[in-house]
This record gives structure tokens, sequence and C-alpha cells, in this order.
């Protein structure tokens, strides 16, 4: 998750309330509720072999090594003997626990949809959630500390590839019936207007104690009275989509090629345009442009300033990260959201 997006999504959801959220179709709790040992707290090790006597997998605990990077979970990479590498997933906080049975639904209700190769987990409780690791690498990756992108290919050198494809994932993704997805089956549709509301609460918030740029001000202030910019309906979305969550591999002959998009840790039910705001980020408007038209191209639809309203979220995203220095005691995301924001 990068971290603008991470700060936004830590903020507040985009639409329903999925507090209460069933497991994914075909998987159970496999621990907590059903009585089942959690996850142990120590190293890759210990998870590893966990986590293969649960599978029943031979997963080699030597392998296994641990990423600490990611902001809700822990993630243990380990080989297993048939020479397989797996993801072994352990939440940071019980609210990152609680959004693991929605996850997987909605894993289990895209997987089908899309060309593009998910998650496919194989073991899934509050504690661990285990899966194949998917071919490839990231297309791209975040600096922490500077916040900029890193590609590790060129994203419109060869569209046909990498943004095609992934654009006819987000249609699929945009287009799921949400009765079909556990945790919104038989909930009424959320009202699209309380994505605008949390914004300007948000705006409202950051105008006392934030030193706002006039020019931001007026633009973010003009963005939320326009009625026209914003959408009608919610959809489900990622939530989450740039270069580091999309996959690449890499083929003797030919160029890099879309491999997987990862990470649904925060797909809701919400503004799809917030999928574009993060490739923006990353790769400026030549690659939101060619991504809108591959999105049209695939049926998707674009609907009359849908462009410059993705370009208003990707700019309100500084102030998200803005408030959340504040909140979490990061001045150095204060002063880098602040000299974003400036003209």
């Amino acid at each position: 998750m990068t971290a603008a997006s991470r700060t936004e999504r830590a903020e507040h959801t985009e639409g329903v309330d999925l507090s209460e959220r069933a497991d994914p179709a075909g998987g159970g709790t496999d621990g907590g509720a059903d009585g089942a040992p959690y996850a142990p707290s120590g190293g890759p090790a210990a998870v590893a072999a966990y986590a293969a006597h649960r599978l029943g997998v031979a997963l080699d605990p030597a392998t296994a090594r641990e990423d600490e990077t990611g902001w809700d979970f822990r993630v243990t990479h380990v080989r297993a003997a048939d020479g397989t590498w797996w993801i072994l997933r352990r939440p940071r906080r019980p609210e990152a626990a609680d959004r693991l049975a929605f996850e997987g639904a909605v894993l289990s209700a895209v997987r089908a949809r899309t060309s593009v190769p998910v998650p496919d987990w194989r073991l899934h409780g509050p504690d661990l959630v285990a899966y194949p690791r998917l071919p490839g690498e990231a297309a791209g990756t975040e600096d922490p500390d500077t916040l900029v992108y890193g590609w590790s290919m060129d994203p419109l050198a060869h569209p046909r590839h990498y943004l095609e494809p992934l654009a006819r994932a987000l249609v699929a993704v945009h287009t799921t019936p949400l009765d079909g997805v556990p945790g919104t089956a038989g909930r009424e549709r959320a009202d699209a207007g309380t994505v605008r509301t949390r914004i300007a609460d948000r705006l409202a918030r950051a105008r006392t104690e934030l030193p706002l740029p006039a020019d931001g001000l007026r633009r973010w202030l003009a963005w939320l009275d326009d009625d026209r910019l914003w959408p009608d309906r919610l959809t489900l979305i990622h939530g989450d989509v740039h270069p580091g969550h999309t996959l690449v591999v890499r083929p003797q002959y030919g160029p890099p090629a879309l491999s997987g998009l990862l990470d649904w840790a925060n797909a809701d039910v919400g503004d799809p345009a917030a999928d574009f705001v993060d490739m923006l980020y990353a790769g400026g408007t030549p690659v939101l442009d060619r991504l809108l038209d591959a999105y049209r191209a695939a049926g998707g639809e674009v609907r009359d300033g849908m462009r410059a309203h993705v370009l208003a979220r990707a700019s309100f995203l500084w102030v998200h990260v803005a408030l959340r220095g504040l909140d979490t005691g990061r001045p150095a995301w204060v002063e880098t959201a602040l000299r974003r924001m400036a003209p």
C-alpha cells in the first residue's frame, strides 16, 4: 500500500459499513472461533512450521524470510519441498484481521471474472492467510522517504502487455455484482454522496490545522461543489492499485507482461475513480490517459469529468497524508505533503 493510499484508507471507508463481514465462499475460519490455535508470534521459521502443519504442505522453515515493510500485515516468504514459494500474511492489528474475511470474499468473487491472476488463498483465518506466490516482480516501488515511485519497467512502452490487461481487470472488478460478494449481499447500496461528504469533512479539518495553499483550497472547494465530477453510484473497488501491487513477468523474448494483481486488503464498495489515482501519481497523466482509454475500450464507464475527478482526488491525497502525519506524530509526512500541495 502506498503511503498516500494508506492514509486515505485509514481515515475513512469509501462506502458501505462493512463491519459485518462473512467468510469467503468455500473458506472457513482457520483460527480462533473454531478453537484452532493462533499463528505463533515468533520468527519466520516458527510461522512457516505452523503454516505447514495447517496446510498439510511441506514448507521448509529454513527458507523462510520475513518482509516487515507492510503497513497492515507481516509477510513471510517460504519455499515448499516442491519448489513452490508461498506467502504467509499475519495481521499487525485487530482491525487488519477484521478485514480479512471481506478481502477473501472479494477474491473469490473476482477470480473467475478476470484473466489477471489474483491470490488464491489456501488457508484463511483471523491470524494467518497463506497462498502460493504469484509469478513476477513488482512493476515499481515507492520510496518510503520521498514517496516517489521508481518503475521497474516502462508502463507506456507496451500497453498491450501491461496497461490494457490492467484496465480489463479493473472493468471486471467494477462490474462485479455486489450481491455476489458476502458482506454486501442484502445491504442497500451506499449513497454515493457519502464519499463527497467524508472528503468535505477532511477538508474542513485541514483548514483549521494546516496552512493549506490558497489555490489548492479553491480547487478542492470547486471540486466538491461540482456535481458533474462525482459518481452517481458506487462499485466494488480494489482500493489500492499501484505499480507495487501489479506484478510483471519478463519472458526471454518479448516485453514485460502483467502477471498478477496483489493486496486486496483495501477492497471496498466505493468510487471507481479511486482505482486510478495511484497509477496517475506513479506515472503521471500519460499513464492515466492510456489507462482510461483502455478502460473505456474494455467496456468500463468513463463519465464526463472522470479524468478531472481523478486528478482532483490525486491532489487531495496530500491533505490525507498531512493529517495522518499530524495524527501519528510524523512531521516529515506533514512537511512532504505541504510541499506537494504547493503550486
